[in-house]
């Protein structure tokens, strides 16, 4: 390979390291900060939110209301004006309870059967201890596309930060490799990252 075809992969590289790197920063912040938070959870107890009760109403289904748990669950969260992205943690005889994201704060949807009761709590106060780790756990693509477009976006660039994650290192060995007065020092860095990383997998593994 020719001085010429060198110099062109280098730029090639150089502008996909750097340019991916621009347009993912808030996310790469987001994780930055959230896994912070994450290993120093102890440190901001007091930013943790509560389980707080926003609505309690009476709910009677008539016969059009649908057999299908998914359905239920779309329903009875559009009877609330809280449509979206959810999960259904619990449908059984008893009652049903559904999770619907969001951002500022997580709502629990209950539906008791035998009391006909729908109880809605939220995840409160918004603080921005909670607000990070949310956005943190948001992920894959189990919500309807078009339904939830924003989720569904999310998780494209939750695909994109792990491949450009993996670019950014490889980028970075060549660009290292391409430098042979960094070479030695590199190499050193290289070298005891490695290592320390594989001392602390195999202790991690006892």
């Amino acid at each position: 390979m020719g001085s010429p075809r060198w110099a062109r992969l280098d730029r090639i590289i150089r502008a996909g390291h750097l340019y991916t790197g621009l347009f993912l920063v808030p996310w790469m912040m987001v994780y930055a900060t959230s896994a912070f938070f994450l290993n120093h959870d102890d440190w901001f107890a007091g930013s943790k939110p509560v389980w707080t009760d926003v609505a309690d109403t009476k709910f009677v289904p008539d016969d059009s209301f649908p057999a299908a748990s998914e359905e239920r669950a779309r329903t009875i969260m559009k009877q609330l004006n809280l449509d979206g992205a959810h999960r259904i943690s619990q449908d059984d005889d008893k009652q049903m309870v559904i999770y619907r994201f969001c951002a500022t704060g997580y709502y629990q949807i209950t539906w008791n059967r035998q009391e006909s009761r729908l109880v809605v709590r939220k995840q409160q106060p918004c603080t921005f201890y909670s607000f990070v780790n949310a956005l943190h756990y948001q992920h894959g693509y189990s919500q309807p596309w078009l339904a939830y477009l924003p989720w569904g976006t999310w998780a494209l660039i939750v695909d994109l930060v792990t491949t450009s994650t993996v670019f950014w290192v490889l980028s970075g060995v060549y660009i290292w490799a391409r430098r042979p007065r960094k070479r030695l020092l590199g190499g050193i860095c290289l070298a005891a990252g490695c290592l320390l990383f594989a001392i602390l997998a195999l202790s991690l593994s006892r």
